[in-house]
C-alpha cells in the first residue's frame, strides 16, 4: 500500500477534495530553468471516514497497491495477444479486409468488457484517509 501526504482544498458532504504538488522528475534537476519540466497538481476525492476535515488540514491517504504486471497484462498484451490470434484465424477463413475489421472488432469487445471490470475493481480499492497531520 503506498502512502502519501495530501491537504484538503474542499470540504463537501461525506468526502473531501485532496491535492498535493506533484513535480516531474526534471524539476528537482540543477538545470530545471532551462528546461519545460512543469510541476502538476493531482486531485483526488475521498470519503471522510468520520474525521473531522477542514480546508488546510494535510492528512496522509493509502492507496491500495494495485499489480503493475497484472495491469500491463490486462491493458496491453490481452488486447495484442486477441488482435493477433483473431486476425490469424479469420484471414485463413475470410479475406484480409474481413479478418482486418472482425480483429478489431475483438479487441473493442475486450476493452468494452474490461470497462465494466474496471468499474467493480474501483469500488474495492478506493484510496483512504487514515491519519491527519496536526503541525
Amino acid at each position: 500500500m503506498a502512502r502519501e501526504t495530501m491537504v484538503v482544498t474542499q470540504v463537501k458532504e461525506s468526502t473531501v477534495i485532496l491535492e498535493k504538488e506533484r513535480t516531474s522528475m526534471c524539476g528537482k534537476c540543477p538545470a530545471n530553468m532551462f528546461c519545460t519540466g512543469e510541476s502538476q497538481k493531482i486531485r483526488l476525492e475521498v470519503q471522510k471516514a468520520g474525521f473531522d476535515l477542514k480546508i488546510g488540514d494535510k492528512v496522509i491517504v493509502e492507496t491500495p497497491a494495485t499489480g503493475s504486471i497484472k495491469t500491463a497484462m490486462l491493458v496491453y498484451t490481452l488486447p495484442t495477444i486477441i488482435f493477433v490470434g483473431s486476425l490469424i484465424t479469420t484471414i485463413s477463413l475470410l479475406n484480409e479486409i474481413e479478418g482486418l475489421l472482425i480483429s478489431t472488432a475483438a479487441v473493442a469487445a475486450y476493452y468494452f468488457f474490461l470497462r465494466f471490470y474496471d468499474t467493480k475493481f474501483r469500488k474495492k480499492f478506493r484510496p483512504r484517509i487514515i491519519e491527519i497531520l496536526r503541525v
